[in-house]
């Protein structure tokens, strides 16, 4: 006679065959014995027959609905298989039973997190945390948090998993971003070059540390640290492992463009693997008529007071509404008047903040977008996953990040003749949509009374160099020809943004020393609202562009508040923005070649006031009668171009290089 005793000595000496065979013969008898379906679910599980184990499992619960290793199992194979819906409703199951055990709580969370339901999620972890003083329960509240968007929030998480005992190489990582992004600026470079002390060979800890060092102006360490760095980056790209590493990072470290587009076409295979699995989970809505407007999709981390957010403020109010619908999505939302007005600028504006990659590739399908333009690319709090489940039949890069994608998801770059030369774009992988300028301006808010030189800390004589460019920018190449300017130009000051007047500001002091320049000529001036901003620009003199990275957002805020901007134009889209917006004002006068030359024109302006009031004059007036400053000039063109990549994608064509002219305002 077959009992449930010898059917489960089997299973456990690891004879499966046998003991589903006994299991099945006890079952074909209408047993209502409940851990006799458990071993069965148990064995199904283990024999790599999730679906049918499931099965045998529910069977358990509804002859034991109480049975906590039941429901265990369940919820274990549920979740490993996917069952998201599934492994929640057997977690309320649980939790109405075991309403303290803070593992299952944590589980729920990750359930939760996977749907896309962050809040909920988060309030789960944050009650499993309650419950357990377990630190790795307070990783992954910190890993929630800082997907909602919610740093302050998930900094005190990562920092309270670490105090007690959790010291993973990503929870320091992942601290050292969200600190990075709040600006606490010495808190990020400890804790970002600290966290390397134990894992040397972790290269995005490596990479993060390296970039903490440009942040505050470390080149010391940036220097001494180099050959590590870049050895451990050709290793990995070499060895191509699974490795993460994200590209954008390395385009503010000194990092040659073939390497950057490498890391890039690396990691958007990476991503292809996940867009594909993502777009098997999107629903199509039925196909749109011919004849309906196009309808283009914006994509931004930025649509608040940020440089991207003020440059593209009043794009989406400029657009023809007899030919295009806009609809904006923001994956962080920050209210402010900024992002109201993008928002009223938009026919639809969906705030998609804490959303994961398939709700927003899912909301973008829905509304049945024609034209996708992403204005984050790889950068902080941007989700490319979305871009590589192709959620729109043409897909665009622009402004927010300014290199290759690396990718086939990606079909045009919005660039211009002088950012991107033709001989300069062969580790592109997108067809290059060229328009007069690649960027666009929004006018400005007008600037309040601006305060005294004094008050500035400026002095009341001297001339006045600047640059409010973030100081990740600097390098030391670029800080050595500034301080031969200075040397040069007897009295003048260098005036220029910190955000840590403390660690970068000590830095700086310490490399003009260095150079034999009094440290007392550099004033330093911290973060301020656009308009008090714009208000104190007034009393420089001229805006010195860094080499390595040249100013965007900042220089137009500078030729805004009629400060010309002397640049040296280097041999990559992010060091060739500062020429390009020179050459499109008309102005290639303050466009240099060399460091030498650029050196030579500083003291130039500096020495020769007839000439410096001359230019000025000319920036005035430009100001106030070029297109460049025309926010509506520039979308005729940008819809010219849209036009276009329509036209070829309906046609069946594959995307090509387009090149649009100025376009007159309608």
């Amino acid at each position: 006679m077959i009992s449930k005793e010898k059917a489960v000595a089997a299973h456990q000496r690891g004879d499966l065959a046998e003991a589903e065979r006994l299991y099945r013969d006890l079952l074909r008898k209408g047993s209502t014995d409940a851990e006799l379906h458990y071993y069965m679910g148990l064995l199904c599980f283990q024999a790599r027959r999730a679906p049918e184990s499931v099965q045998w499992l529910q069977r358990a619960v509804a002859l034991a609905p109480v049975s906590i290793p039941i429901l265990q199992l369940l919820i274990r194979v549920q979740s490993e298989t996917g069952a998201t819906e599934g492994a929640l409703l057997s977690l309320e199951r649980y939790l109405a039973l075991r309403p303290d055990d803070a593992a299952m709580l944590n589980v729920k969370g990750q359930q939760l997190a996977r749907l896309g339901r962050l809040r909920d999620a988060e309030r789960a972890f944050h009650e499993a945390t309650q419950r357990s003083g377990d630190a790795v329960l307070f990783h992954d509240l910190g890993v929630c948090r800082q997907w909602l968007g919610d740093l302050p929030g998930a900094i005190q998480s990562y920092q309270e998993a670490i105090r007690r005992g959790h010291n993973h190489p990503r929870t320091r990582l992942w601290l050292a971003q969200c600190l990075r992004a709040t600006g606490r600026i010495r808190e990020y470079y400890e804790t970002a070059t600290g966290a390397t002390e134990n894992s040397r060979d972790d290269i995005e800890l490596t990479i993060e540390a390296q970039a903490a060092r440009r942040y505050v102006c470390d080149w010391e360490g940036a220097a001494a640290n180099q050959p590590h760095f870049m050895a451990g980056l050709r290793r990995s790209l070499e060895q191509d492992a699974g490795t993460i590493i994200p590209p954008g990072m390395l385009n503010f470290m000194d990092v040659d463009e073939t390497t950057i587009a490498q890391t890039a076409r690396r990691y958007a295979r990476q991503l292809a693997v996940t867009g594909e699995s993502l777009r098997q989970t999107l629903h199509k809505p039925a196909a749109r008529k011919k004849s309906e407007k196009l309808r283009v999709g914006y994509l931004s981390t930025d649509f608040f007071a940020h440089a991207v957010g003020f440059l593209v403020r009043d794009l989406f109010a400029c657009h023809d509404r007899a030919r295009f619908e806009v609809y904006g999505y923001s994956l962080r939302h920050r209210p402010d008047a900024v992002q109201a007005r993008i928002q009223e600028g938009c026919d639809v504006y969906r705030n998609l903040a804490g959303s994961n990659a398939e709700k927003i590739a899912q909301s973008i399908v829905d509304d049945r977008i024609d034209i996708l333009v992403d204005l984050a690319g790889y950068t902080s709090a941007a989700q490319p996953a979305v871009l590589a489940a192709r959620p729109a039949p043409v897909q665009i890069s622009w402004l927010g990040y300014l290199g290759t994608s690396g990718s086939d998801f990606i079909d045009y770059l919005i660039a211009d003749d002088v950012v991107l030369p033709p001989e300069l774009a062969g580790d592109y992988t997108e067809r290059i949509m060229r328009l007069p300028h690649f960027m666009v301006t929004s006018p400005l808010p007008a600037p309040e009374n601006g305060p005294a030189r004094e008050a500035a800390g400026l002095g009341n004589e001297g001339f006045v160099f600047c640059s409010f460019n973030q100081p990740y920018k600097l390098d030391r190449g670029t800080f050595g020809a500034w301080m031969e300017i200075l040397q040069r130009v007897s009295g003048s000051r260098l005036w220029i943004y910190v955000p840590d007047p403390d660690v970068c500001g000590d830095n700086l002091r310490r490399e003009a020393t260095r150079l034999n320049v009094d440290p007392g000529r550099l004033v330093f001036a911290g973060r301020e609202p656009m308009a008090r901003h714009q208000a104190r620009m007034a009393l420089a003199d001229l805006a010195l562009d860094p080499f390595h990275i040249s100013g965007g957002a900042t220089s137009v805020a500078m030729l805004y508040a009629g400060i010309p901007v002397l640049t040296l134009r280097g041999q990559s889209f992010l060091a060739r923005m500062g020429s390009s917006i020179n050459a499109r004002l008309g102005m290639a006068e303050l466009d240099s070649t060399d460091p030498e030359q650029y050196v030579a024109k500083a003291v130039e302006l500096a020495t020769n006031p007839v000439a410096l009031v001359a230019l000025k004059e000319r920036l005035r007036t430009v100001r106030q009668t070029h297109g460049f400053f025309d926010t509506k000039t520039f979308v005729r063109s940008l819809e010219e171009a849209f036009r276009i990549a329509w036209k070829r994608h309906e046609a069946g064509e594959p995307p090509a290089d387009i090149r649009v002219t100025d376009q007159s305002p309608q």
